[in-house]
């Protein structure tokens, strides 16, 4: 059975070669070639194709709010993803379910095997990208704890609220204590975390899950 394929790459170069690759092989059957999330979500829609292989530096329309949208659409297209896309965004690909997973490093044949696989109804997840994903999450988990055990319970509650923009007066309503009071927890918020600011803060708290 001929697979259909959707690809989706910012870089003309890249997806020249991809193109080649699978309108040489009579297994693949190319039904679009694109450059940008909003262009891939319309093919999807017009061709139904068995597999879109996508990077997720796309434009317009981000790789992963376009596998956010497969999702919601409930489109049977099922992705693979094949990236140099930074190992946090990989991370997010993760979270999303995303069926195929192949690092921009691996070769042509590595590609091919993933796409049929995953179109047979298996999972194909690249070992080398599986394995950064599992070390930056151990330290994030890491950071997690460190941030939990260097603050107080209340310093982490007043932490919490800027980072849902609170200001010291109303979080010094709300837990009954003094503005001043809340100013000064906050300062050493900033200087256990090392955060110059409400903005760094916020941040810190949103890359770390603390929300």
């Amino acid at each position: 059975m001929c697979i259909d394929i959707v690809l989706a790459d910012p870089y003309p170069v890249m997806l020249e070669g991809l193109t080649h690759v699978f309108e040489d092989s009579p297994e693949f059957s190319v039904k679009s070639c694109v450059r940008t999330g909003d262009a891939a979500l319309q093919a999807l829609e017009q061709h139904r194709p068995h597999i879109l292989v996508m990077d997720l530096s796309l434009t317009q329309r981000s790789g992963l709010a376009l596998l956010e949208d497969i999702k919601t659409k409930n489109l049977q297209t099922r992705p693979v993803v094949f990236t140099g896309a930074p190992i946090g965004e990989v991370m997010r690909a993760l979270d999303l379910d995303v069926a195929g997973l192949v690092s921009k490093e691996k070769s042509k044949q590595v590609l091919t095997r993933c796409i049929k696989s995953v179109h047979e109804g298996g999972k194909w997840l690249d070992r080398d990208l599986t394995v950064k994903t599992m070390s930056l999450l151990l330290e994030q988990q890491k950071k997690n704890a460190h941030a939990s055990q260097l603050l107080t319970p209340r310093e982490m509650t007043v932490a919490r609220m800027v980072t849902e923009g609170w200001p010291n007066k109303k979080i010094a309503t709300k837990l009954f204590i003094s503005e001043g009071t809340a100013k000064l927890h906050l300062h050493h918020i900033y200087q256990k975390l090392d955060c110059p600011g409400r903005m760094s803060l916020q941040r810190y708290m949103q890359e770390h899950g603390l929300m």
